[in-house]
């Protein structure tokens, strides 16, 4: 979305997010993020009553666009009986809003500074990103055990939580500037690991296999 056509909370949303990104919640005041909007620290009080509500603000919108981009329900046909790695891949693939990536990269980016000193933080990575995709890949697991593509015995919990440990590794590795983001890069890519943790799911517990 384009400045011109921001409102005043949405821009101070965004600043405060670059701030955040560059400096730390902490180093960042009040202050500063009025001043870089172009407005009074007043006038930032009349739409955030602190700077912690702007961080809860931040912390919602995630949260609500994660929710509604979990793919789950659009590929849940692919979760069939002959479904594959690539058909898993498909439904854990979240989409950026179109011209939105940068905002969302910049969050990620503020919450992997933060979470280990700020409790707000802490726990909307431990119970909104790290269990929540504990959670999702359990589900999907549990859905190919229902069509019969997967094995009943298989230890869905272990690899629900192999997952989610490899998502967050790949989100650090980004935050880092390590791997896959940089142009000359020519290692393994973080989703050629991920292909490899389903295909090998499918070896070890697929019943057709």
């Amino acid at each position: 979305m384009s400045e011109a056509k921001l409102g005043a909370k949405e821009r101070i949303v965004r600043e405060a997010l670059n701030l955040f990104a560059k400096k730390g919640f902490t180093e960042t005041s009040v202050r500063e993020i009025a001043e870089a909007v172009g407005i009074r620290a007043s006038s930032l009080y009349s739409h955030f009553e602190s700077k912690a509500s702007i961080l809860d603000y931040l912390l919602d919108d995630y949260k609500q666009y994660v929710n509604s981009q979990r793919p789950l329900a659009r590929c849940w046909k692919r979760l069939t009986q002959n479904a594959t790695a690539e058909d898993i891949m498909a439904c854990l693939t979240l989409y950026f809003p179109e011209g939105e990536a940068d905002y969302y990269r910049k969050m990620v980016v503020m919450l992997f500074q933060e979470q280990c000193r700020n409790e707000t933080v802490r726990e909307f990575m431990t119970k909104d990103m790290i269990l929540w995709y504990e959670k999702y890949i359990t589900d999907i697991l549990n859905r190919l055990v229902e069509v019969g593509a997967l094995c009943p015995s298989m230890d869905i919990a272990f690899w629900a939580s192999l997952y989610a440990n490899i998502n967050y590794s790949s989100m650090a590795r980004y935050v880092l500037g390590i791997g896959e983001e940089e142009p000359d890069f020519k290692g393994k890519r973080m989703e050629d690991m991920k292909r490899t943790l389903y295909e090998t799911i499918f070896r070890l517990h697929g019943i057709r296999t």
